[in-house]
């Protein structure tokens, strides 16, 4: 694929010399000089060849690349659809890989009005809305910046207000404590300041009477000093007497301030390993009342959900945004799968079939299939549809109705991808398989190991290839496809 803007002949090149193109073909994806281009006008194999000026392929030149125009493995023109296998195939693709399709068609034949075609529409429709979504999610998220940044400060501040109150209620234990050891220390020392005088009164007498001994000894006479001894001995005995009383006194004995923490401070101490614990939570983010029984669910645009009430029998269409229930479609019978397809809303009603009614609401036809339950799933893909039955079977008709396979390997959730396979899940046994769009071909993709538990609603997301499997007991899973 040549990709400059200096584009070269490609006829000349292969001639061994060197034109500037002044065309391109969009057909050949070759460039053409003038000579070259009059030879290819002329030429009844490429007389039909869409061209345009060479200083405009810059414009189509990304769009080119996402074309295959030749088959990689004959190196022959594409030029055949197979609409069974939803691929594109050249003359010898045909009896090698697609000898039992029956839908086989020249792309030529099918690319007639493609311009104006209604999957070139939907594409538009498609971009545009993926273009919308991808700016409403970048301007949420850029608001959940903001959100985050306004609650990391109010955590912060949180925090502070915590380690405050904290340090406030130690500063008071503290206190309380201080106050505490300086009052049992004062009294202490109050009470031995007390004794120590009086033990310095009792010296002071002691020490008196031991120079009255002396006195006695040196002035009086023998009968004096026996009556004196007597006398001292007595008042030796009460000094004695008064001291061994003392040192039975508490006052007398060694005081020792200790400090006896609280158990719950230590256990606090050793226990708390952590300030707090920041965590982030995913909420969800809006839950709508629609109604007291809804079951089959319908994308219609990025903002807007049509919803089947099997009591209400009714089809009500949402506007997501803002919660609001936009309008209420009258089915008059109970109603359950759902699918959108071509600005049109197709629903299954119970004992009559698909049911086809336009936005405004309006019933277009009504399409004769076999639904005997209450619980019926639907999807669409181009111009099929397939719809399980509780307890019953997966089935596949055409849009008149016409049954084309039917099976009994799922019974709940369905819906298609961008291939014509289907997506479907088994309630009971709580399996989930892809099945060809032929319906020849299934393979079994997660069971109840995988998390399955009582698979309901299935949606598949086209643009990004992700897969959402929505059980019955509250969890649903979210799978890319690859």
């Amino acid at each position: 694929m040549a990709s400059s803007f200096d584009k070269l002949c490609g006829p000349c090149e292969a001639r061994h010399t060197t034109e500037k193109a002044a065309v391109w073909c969009i057909d050949c994806d070759d460039g053409l000089c003038l000579p070259c281009l009059e030879h290819h006008k002329v030429s009844k194999a490429s007389n039909k060849h869409q061209t345009i000026p060479v200083s405009k392929y810059a414009e189509v030149e990304s769009v080119s690349a996402l074309i295959k125009l030749d088959c990689e493995e004959h190196n022959q023109k594409l030029t055949f659809f197979c609409q069974d296998h939803f691929s594109t195939a050249c003359a010898l693709c045909i009896p090698e890989k697609h000898k039992q399709c029956t839908s086989i068609k020249p792309i030529e034949q099918l690319a007639h009005n493609a311009k104006t075609s209604t999957e070139l529409f939907d594409l538009e429709k498609g971009l545009k809305e993926l273009s919308n979504t991808l700016a409403e999610l970048n301007t949420d998220r850029q608001r959940n910046i903001e959100e985050i940044r306004d609650q990391r400060k109010n955590i912060l501040a949180e925090i502070k207000s915590l380690r405050k109150q904290i340090d406030t209620y130690l500063d008071v234990l503290e206190s309380d404590l201080l106050k505490q050891l300086e009052c049992l220390s004062d009294q202490n020392i109050s009470e031995i300041d007390k004794l120590l005088s009086k033990l310095k009164d009792k010296e002071t007498q002691i020490k008196s009477l031991g120079e009255s001994i002396h006195q006695i000894k040196e002035t009086l006479s023998d009968v004096q000093v026996f009556l004196a001894t007597k006398s001292v001995g007595e008042k030796l005995h009460e000094e004695q007497e008064w001291i061994s009383a003392l040192c039975d006194q508490d006052v007398a004995k060694e005081s020792i301030l200790e400090l006896s923490t609280d158990s719950q401070l230590t256990h606090l101490l050793s226990d708390l390993k952590h300030f707090g614990v920041i965590k982030v939570v995913r909420q969800l983010l809006k839950s709508i009342n629609v109604c007291k029984s809804p079951f089959g669910l319908a994308v219609i645009s990025t903002n807007t959900l049509a919803v089947t009430c099997l009591n209400d029998k009714t089809i009500n269409i949402v506007n997501i945004d803002d919660g609001v229930v936009k309008q209420k479609i009258k089915v008059g019978k109970p109603c359950s799968g759902l699918s959108y397809h071509n600005t049109k809303l197709y629903v299954i009603v119970k004992g009559t079939g698909i049911v086809e009614f336009d936005l405004g609401g309006n019933l277009i036809r009504t399409i004769s299939v076999d639904v005997a339950c209450d619980d019926c799933y639907l999807t669409s893909y181009k111009d099929r549809f397939c719809y399980t039955c509780y307890k019953q079977f997966i089935a596949c008709c055409d849009s008149n109705g016409r049954e084309i396979w039917r099976q009994g390997i799922a019974d709940s959730g369905v819906a298609a991808d961008n291939y014509g396979n289907y997506f479907a899940a088994h309630y009971r046994e709580q399996t989930l398989n892809i099945i060809s769009a032929d319906g020849k071909k299934t393979k079994q993709l997660l069971t109840s190991n995988e998390g399955l538990n009582h698979p309901q609603g299935i949606f598949f997301d086209s643009n990004n290839n992700k897969l959402l499997v929505a059980n019955r007991y509250k969890t649903a899973m979210l799978y890319r496809v690859i």
